[in-house]
């Protein structure tokens, strides 16, 4: 399968770490140069970049950036494009996820779970959509929602799961609205990947997730970063509007 990547450039947003650095490195390892969006952990993206030039031998550089101010956003895909050239590719993979009972949630937790997960989605879709069009060029997205969005939550991330039925619905309609333009827009839901947020819950508690899962493994992070990586190259280009089932079976829809 050619996926035509050799070259592009790609922006991932929370790429620091977890499923986001595993995504960061399956698009190098594909040619794809990358900026590699923190918030908090410099010295894990400034890790992660130096990691991609030395195992694949691609440029790639750390990105600052708060998902909750729309002008950093903006200015991710400036420092980017002064570095690489323009951005082909937009991984909105950034997130927020507070934990605790539906009587327990601040407002302020709901609204900041949505001002990064939904907010800071639509705003770096803007943004990307925008430059693409000015430019005349196709471009791919892809937004890392959750199979939460579907099921619900069974460990209390009500504002979690309730802000990724949001970026669901906001994936079709911006793939809607640009695919005559040659934008796709796509998603992936993953279940229970073994990262370093859930690593306490899996030490409790493996046997109980994995009686969920039809495969009966929890994901690595290099799982998900096949399927965004599929998602960004050309032999995906007849998908669009479309959430792929990452959860094992969970799901099954």
């Amino acid at each position: 399968m050619k996926l035509n990547l050799q070259g592009k450039v790609a922006l991932v947003t929370g790429g620091s770490r977890g499923i986001g650095a595993a995504i960061c490195r399956g698009l190098a390892e594909e040619g794809v140069r990358v900026g590699v969006n923190y918030s908090a952990s410099p010295d894990k993206a400034a890790e992660v970049a130096a990691g991609i030039a030395r195992d694949f031998g691609v440029a790639a550089v750390a990105l600052k950036g708060n998902l909750e101010k729309p002008e950093e956003i903006a200015a991710l895909f400036d420092a980017l494009e002064r570095e690489f050239g323009p951005v082909d590719i937009l991984v909105n993979n950034a997130a927020y996820c507070p934990g605790g009972p539906l009587t327990g949630y601040s407002v302020e937790e709901w609204e900041k779970t949505f001002r990064i997960n939904v907010t800071g989605t639509f705003v770096a879709c803007q943004e990307h959509v925008r430059r693409l069009l000015a430019a005349g060029r196709k471009g791919k997205i892809v937004n890392i929602v959750s199979q939460a969005a579907f099921l619900g939550s069974t460990s209390g991330h009500l504002p979690y799961d309730s802000s990724k039925g949001a970026v669901v619905s906001l994936t079709r309609a911006v793939a809607r609205e640009v695919a005559q333009a040659g934008i796709n827009v796509n998603a992936v839901a993953p279940g229970m990947v073994r990262t370093e947020m859930v690593a306490a819950n899996l030490a409790t508690k493996l046997d109980y997730y994995l009686s969920r899962i039809p495969l009966a493994r929890i994901a690595e992070p290099e799982d998900i970063a096949n399927a965004v990586t599929f998602l960004a190259s050309s032999a995906s280009d007849y998908m669009t509007g479309t959430t792929l089932d990452l959860t094992g079976g969970m799901l099954m829809r």
